[in-house]
């Protein structure tokens, strides 16, 4: 049939090349429980990193508002101080 040369491992015949046991396929108790917790930690550091992109967005749309309040109102926000440069001479 051409459906059995098709799919047959679907059948339980092997596909052809060799398979490797189930016991080297499959990590052992020791490694399983270390990828958990890599994954954990993973998920942890992802998770704060996220907050922390979050907290500053918030931080940025909180500065941007005010100003754009302020400009509305017709008011000039107070901006810090920033160092005059001094103007070069040319030679």
């Amino acid at each position: 049939m051409i459906m059995s040369r098709l799919r047959p491992q679907i059948q339980g015949r092997p596909t052809g090349g060799q398979t490797e046991p189930a016991e080297k396929v499959r990590p052992d108790r020791a490694a399983r429980e270390a990828m958990k917790k890599d994954r954990e930690r993973d998920a942890t550091a992802a998770m704060k990193e996220y907050e922390a992109e979050k907290r500053a967005v918030l931080a940025n749309t909180e500065r941007l508002r005010a100003l754009r309040l302020a400009k509305e109102a017709g008011q000039e926000p107070a901006k810090p101080a920033k160092p005059a440069k001094a103007a070069k001479k040319g030679s």
